[in-house]
């Protein structure tokens, strides 16, 4: 007992480092597992992972446990992530460093071949990365246009207003909780897991994985039209409220149920064949656990290294913040009134000062700027709205470029009462201009790693309008130039 002890102690201390190191990334992961439904089954990921490992054991005993010192490298990648995430507070970067390295460390101990072994518990345990809620809108989009035909085969009059679905007895919008990510996500983890228990050749497990990703989507564009189907023919009496919430876990379980009888339809005849004689244990079967000492001292030295230079870059940032706006509306040839937002109601908490208003003209042109000064909150996080989405629906977006040719995004958002608005916006750094939030996020972090942080801003332009999309681009990118050009000045 022991020696197994003094064999094992580098391992656990190995693992206690790992811990210890990436805690805040498994910590804000068990958050998102807990508060978001989407991904509540990510908490028996890890266990069923090393469930499966534990049924390996007879065949894991028989192999050779020699770690492989070249999975330092992407151990090293991982820390690297790590802490560039942990600089940007980017969570999803933070999620993947974390439960990328998990296996990573496991396979660097046992090795190649015990590897191969439990090959899919180690793939399975990325399941546990809480990530999907970003194809929420493509997931709405794609449930409104099946859903839409159907209605209209099934002779129900409807108009499609963006997300929103009209019929003769009310109003319906395909909204978040509409979209099916959680069906999605759960079948697809689901797949993955019947697919390794119940099936022989890859074919068939390739082929079971690949409609537990289509049977899904399609089967919640069918809930959909079923919710929709139900209140024209109740005259709203069904469906409506809580009800179709209560019509969706009833529809998921029967969605699961299905997965499972396809699943024994194609069914490995011989999957459950009987199992080959157990080989005679040997001396020479049975490795013990072989690790080299001061290789694992040295990734352990590699964690501490990483608290250092955390540590360090933190220390860095602390520097006393520049007050100064990079821009000052009061300061531009407008007239202008100051006022609450009311309308699209355009929400960024954490920024050091909002001016907000509008342009007093002909027509009115809203105005919302929120300044970041240099280490102060987050002008990229995903607390920050530009518009209320629960009263407004993105139509659809695009990038123009100003009359001094600076880029910009335009969107279009309809509010369920059928208001068309338009928002102009951009993000902008003293010296540089960007309509990508992801890669503005990217350049921010990377030049914290190096110990600078500079001032930021989102600048929008709003216009409720019924007029030619061109009209409205000229108008809004004329007072956008203005703006832009006192930066440069």
């Amino acid at each position: 007992m022991n020696n197994l002890i003094i064999k094992l102690g580098p391992v656990a201390a190995l693992f206690i480092a790992w811990f210890y190191t990436y805690y805040q990334g498994v910590t804000t992961a068990i958050n998102v597992w807990a508060v978001s439904e989407i991904f509540n089954h990510c908490f028996l990921v890890i266990p069923i992972a090393f469930f499966l490992i534990y049924q390996k054991r007879d065949e894991l005993s028989k192999q050779p446990f020699v770690a492989n010192y070249w999975l330092l490298l992407p151990l090293i990648g991982t820390l690297i992530l790590y802490t560039f995430a942990l600089v940007g507070d980017i969570r999803l970067f933070m999620h993947v460093a974390t439960f990328v390295s998990l296996p990573l460390i496991i396979w660097f101990v046992v090795g190649n071949q015990a590897a191969k072994v439990i090959a899919f518990p180690l793939y399975f345990m990325l399941f546990s990365i809480p990530i999907g809620e970003q194809l929420i809108p493509y997931l709405q989009e794609i449930t409104t246009d099946i859903s839409v035909p159907l209605l209209e085969l099934t002779g129900i009059p409807v108009y499609r207003n963006g997300l929103y679905l009209e019929i003769p007895e009310g109003r319906f919008l395909v909204a978040e909780a509409c979209s099916g990510i959680s069906f999605l996500i759960t079948s697809i983890v689901f797949g993955h897991l019947y697919a390794y228990i119940s099936f022989i050749t890859l074919r068939k497990k390739l082929l079971f994985i690949l409609i537990s990703l289509v049977f899904p989507i399609l089967a919640n564009a069918l809930r959909v039209y079923g919710i929709v189907l139900i209140a024209h023919l109740t005259d709203m009496e069904h469906a409506a409220g809580a009800d179709h919430l209560i019509y969706g876990g009833v529809f998921f379980t029967i969605v699961l149920f299905s997965l499972i009888l396809i699943g024994e339809k194609m069914r490995d005849k011989f999957a459950t064949a009987k199992p080959k004689q157990k080989e005679a244990t040997t001396n020479t079967t049975r490795q013990m656990l072989r690790v080299n000492n001061k290789l694992v001292m040295a990734s352990i030295i590699l964690f501490v290294m990483q608290f250092f230079w955390y540590s360090a870059i933190v220390s860095d940032n602390s520097a006393e913040a520049n007050t100064e706006l990079l821009v000052d509306i009061k300061t531009l040839p407008f007239a202008i009134k100051d006022q609450t937002l009311q309308k699209w109601q355009p929400e960024f908490a954490t920024a050091s000062n909002i001016q907000q208003g509008y342009i007093q003209e002909a027509t009115n042109i809203d105005f919302f700027i929120a300044s970041y000064q240099s280490g102060e909150g987050e002008l990229i996080s995903s607390a920050n709205r530009l518009y209320n989405e629960k009263r407004w629906t993105l139509l659809h977006n695009r990038n123009i470029n100003g009359a001094d040719n600076s880029p910009a995004q335009l969107i279009k958002i309809v509010s369920p009462m059928g208001q068309y608005r338009y928002i102009l916006y951009w993000y902008q750094l003293p010296d540089k201009t960007f309509t990508n939030k992801v890669k503005l996020k990217l350049y921010q972090t990377w030049m914290a790693m190096f110990g600078q942080t500079e001032q930021s801003a989102i600048i929008a332009l709003s216009l409720e309008s019924e007029q030619n999309i061109e009209t409205v681009i000229a108008m809004l990118t004329a007072k956008a130039s203005v703006i832009q050009n006192s930066i440069k000045d």
